[in-house]
Parts: C-alpha cells; sequence; structure tokens
C-alpha cells in the first residue's frame, strides 16, 4: 500500500538506473538504492506488477556507495549513478547490457580517464530568473552550483549569467541558454533561444565576450512554439561567427548551435579509434557512412580509405559536412542530402563498409532489408540505445556473422553508453 514501509533487499539494477528490490514477492523500483543492499523503502506509487519506492533508512549500505559530492545529485534528473564508485558503475552497466544482448559477447566497457566536468554542451532551461536542469519527470527547474558532469567553463559562464540576468526586465522571453565548449580547442559557442528577437542582451554579451576571450560565437534563436523541441528556425548571430571550430586527430570542424556532435570528447577519440579497428579499412576501400551529421566520422575514416560517401537527412549538417571536408583538404569524400533510413539500395551498389549510426529508434526495416540484400562484406553498428541494437542485430544476423559488442562510457554517472560492433557478411 502506498506510503507502507517495507524491508526489502536490492537484487539488481533497472535499465533506468534504479534498484530493483524485493520484499517477499514484491517488487518495487528505488532510485538510489544499489544492487545488495538492504534497506526499509517507502512506497510511494503502486503499478500492476510492481512498486515505486524511496529510501526510508538504508540498513547495509554497499561497499561501493559513495558521496555524492553534488548538493542536487538527487533533486536533478541529470546523473543516475552520483552516489556509486565509477569502477563499479562500469560493472553495473555492463551487467545491464548482457541482459538486454544475451546472445552476445559484451566487452568490459571501455572507460575514461576522467569521469568529471566532460559535457561540451548543456542546455540550460530559464525560467523565472531560474537557471538549472529539470527535475527528472517534470518541469520543475534545479538550480545548481557547479554541475560535475559540465565542462568547467560551462559552469563559469552560468554562474555569471545568473548574475547578470537576475536584473534584466526582459530576461522573460528568454526560454534556454546553450553553451558549447569546443575542447579540443578551447572556442566557446554562446546562445540564447528566445521567444522573439525584441530582447536586449548587448550589455552581457559585450561582458561575456570581454571576461571570457575564447567565446568565438553568440547566437540568438527565436523559438514561439509550445513544445518541447529547444531550438527554432530562425538565428541572429550577436556576435563573431555563426559557428565554431574544434579539432580532434588532427581534423578541424565547424559546429554550428543546430550541429550533432559527441557530448565526450575524449570518449569520442576512443570511439573513432575502435570503429576504424573494426571497419579494417583498406587504402582502396569505398565506405558509406548513413547518419553522418556534420561528417566526423566520415571524416576520420576517410584519411586511409579510397572514397566516403556520407548521407543525412539535416540540410544544415550536410552543408556543415562538405565545408568540414574542403577545410581538411580531403577530397575522397562526398555527401549526400537525403533520407538514411529509405532508398538506400543505390548507395549500397559499389561500397565496401558501411557505417551506421543512427538516432535512439535504431535502423528501419527498410534499411535493414537493403543491408541483408546487399553484398556489403562489412557493417560497424554505433548505438546509443541497447535495446533496439539487440532488435536490429536479430535481423541482420540471417545474414551477418556478428562480432563482440565494445561498450564505451561516453556519460559516466549515467545508465547510458555507445555501443560499437562488427558485422560480417556469412561465406
Amino acid at each position: 500500500m502506498k506510503n507502507d514501509i517495507v524491508r526489502c533487499q536490492c537484487v539488481a539494477m533497472s535499465v533506468e538506473g534504479m534498484g530493483i528490490a524485493r520484499s517477499d514477492d514484491l517488487v518495487v523500483f528505488v532510485k538510489g538504492m544499489i544492487k545488495g543492499e538492504e534497506a526499509d523503502v517507502r512506497i510511494i506509487a503502486e503499478k500492476k506488477n510492481y512498486s515505486i519506492g524511496i529510501i526510508e533508512k538504508l540498513l547495509h549500505p554497499s561497499d561501493q556507495r559513495i558521496s555524492s559530492a553534488c548538493p542536487v545529485a538527487y533533486k536533478c534528473g541529470g546523473c543516475d549513478y552520483r552516489h556509486i564508485d565509477y569502477g563499479y558503475q562500469l560493472k553495473l552497466k555492463k551487467e545491464v547490457l548482457e541482459n538486454t544482448l544475451k546472445e552476445y559477447r559484451i566487452c568490459d566497457i571501455i572507460p575514461t580517464d576522467d569521469p568529471f566536468y566532460y559535457r561540451n554542451k548543456v542546455q540550460i532551461p530559464y525560467r523565472d530568473h531560474k537557471m538549472g536542469f529539470y527535475r527528472k519527470y517534470s518541469n520543475d527547474i534545479v538550480e545548481f552550483d557547479d554541475c560535475l558532469i559540465e565542462s568547467r567553463m560551462a559552469n563559469r559562464i552560468i554562474a555569471d549569467l545568473k548574475v547578470m540576468l537576475a536584473e534584466k526586465e526582459d530576461a522573460y522571453k528568454i526560454r534556454h541558454i546553450i553553451i558549447k565548449h569546443a575542447q579540443g580547442s578551447d572556442e566557446v559557442m554562446l546562445g540564447f533561444v528566445v521567444r522573439d528577437f525584441a530582447v536586449n542582451l548587448k550589455d552581457i554579451v559585450e561582458n561575456m565576450c570581454q571576461k571570457y576571450p575564447q567565446i568565438q560565437s553568440v547566437i540568438l534563436n527565436r523559438n514561439d512554439q509550445e513544445t518541447n523541441v529547444i531550438l527554432g528556425k530562425e538565428e541572429k548571430i550577436l556576435y563573431g561567427r555563426d559557428y565554431i571550430c574544434d579539432v580532434y586527430d588532427n581534423i578541424r570542424v565547424k559546429l554550428s548551435l543546430k550541429s550533432f556532435y559527441q557530448v565526450n570528447y575524449a570518449q569520442m577519440l576512443k570511439l573513432y579509434a575502435k570503429i576504424r579497428e573494426l571497419a579494417q579499412i583498406e587504402p582502396d576501400s569505398r565506405i558509406l557512412d548513413l547518419y553522418c551529421g556534420i561528417g566526423t566520422i566520415s571524416l576520420y575514416l576517410a584519411r586511409f580509405a579510397g572514397h566516403v560517401t556520407g548521407i543525412e537527412i539535416v540540410k544544415e549538417a550536410i552543408k556543415d559536412a562538405k565545408e568540414n571536408a574542403t577545410m581538411n583538404r580531403l577530397n575522397n569524400t562526398e555527401f549526400i542530402l537525403a533520407d538514411a533510413s529509405k532508398g538506400m539500395d543505390p548507395y549500397l551498389n559499389d561500397k565496401d563498409i558501411v557505417i551506421v549510426d543512427p538516432p535512439r529508434k535504431g535502423l528501419s526495416k527498410e534499411l535493414i532489408a537493403s543491408l541483408i540484400d546487399s553484398k556489403i562484406e562489412k557493417i560497424v553498428y554505433v548505438s546509443c540505445n541497447p535495446a533496439t541494437l539487440a532488435r536490429d542485430l536479430e535481423l541482420l544476423k540471417k545474414e551477418y556473422d556478428i562480432s563482440e559488442i565494445y561498450p564505451v562510457d561516453m556519460f559516466p554517472f549515467t545508465v547510458h553508453l555507445e555501443c560499437v560492433t562488427a558485422l560480417t557478411k556469412k561465406s
């Protein structure tokens, strides 16, 4: 019953990072509980087959429990494993992954050298002079002073903006603040998402750019739609360029406000190295990079291949990819505006290797059918969602042998992972 207190043993972790606890036949999902712990748990919600609870009293804490070091860890929706030792986080993530991908060998997770202050992009909602992150499953803003996974630069900028915006009368027109910190070049982009362009940020922009010479771009983005989509279509440049540049493995790329870019720079380099290793590229290899974005993987691989074709549905991303190829003098690349989920047969005909890095929904049935019917010898599948990866591999294994799965801890202190695996055409 709701508000009852029950004594529970935590036996496993859920894919959302909650402890799965049992009390006789009762199953309770408990935020902040770790596998192996015993606690008195207060039931706060009842579902058909399980309950949801919170720790009332921790009786036997895990040896892997640590101080979170974050005063808003249990209010903010950003971190799931703030209370767990980093090494044990990796073990728990691997166990959850093995339960999702039971048929395949899961390699040890490729860890980060430093799990703190890694995010190179932050999106901060702003309302009623409050800046912070949304409480999980809520629109309540949880303010913070120092986020332990955001870039240190972003934390300093946010602290200054809090003070400057507190006295600004038309600050209510601001909906979100976006900070991108290119950690290979140290360039910074500052974006203000506003309800209309009639907001005066001149003094703030001047002060911020004077204090932080790393800021090379300040963008005003207008979004007057009442949806969960953060960015609108119209933009104005308030300072500098409409992009910043980053450098990774001697490749220089432009990043706009709307560009997709891996949020963990150091782990991105490890992921791309693993993609190259699994692809087994020869000097004459012809590669098709599906869902290529601004071309970061395409450009990385083009230096070792004969030719790389990138496919992306976002017009601005293809424009950036072409400019990035030109900037890096990589003439063996081609970037095409198209929907990678359909009509790919013509592009598969003359390729040796396909790289797929789809969004969380995974691959379409049409694309999977095209890959199965093709003569592609090697597919390298990069996934941010183990559930859709498992679903897609189940279909692809009819024609492809599947290697080990290599997880990369792109998002320390959260439940999320990137995974990469190679599929080789059966003889």
